[in-house]
């Protein structure tokens, strides 16, 4: 099953990065100081493979999907790095 993970991060080395299971509201303006220059922030979507039968709780914030010990709930980032690690049932599309 394929989900979108939304990423925010911004135009220059080394700046944040924030993720969000949901997308990030259109009116919201975000900024980041680096030596005196002002970058705006760059949104894009990244599509990834997660279990079947997964739900996204757009509420929480949170992923729910079932593994070897039953129901597990994981935060953006933990669905970040799962896909990264390559962890059976993730990865990038």
């Amino acid at each position: 099953m394929k989900i979108t993970l939304f990423v925010r991060t911004y135009p220059v080395q080394d700046a944040p990065v924030a993720l969000s299971l949901v997308p990030y509201p259109t009116h919201q303006r975000h900024t980041f100081i680096r030596d005196g220059a002002v970058y705006e922030s760059v949104n894009r979507e990244m599509t990834v493979k997660v279990p079947d039968g997964s739900v996204v709780d757009a509420d929480r914030k949170l992923l729910w999907w079932t593994g070897d010990k039953g129901r597990v709930k994981s935060t953006v980032n933990e669905v970040y790095e799962l896909v990264q690690a390559k962890t059976s049932g993730f990865g990038k599309c």
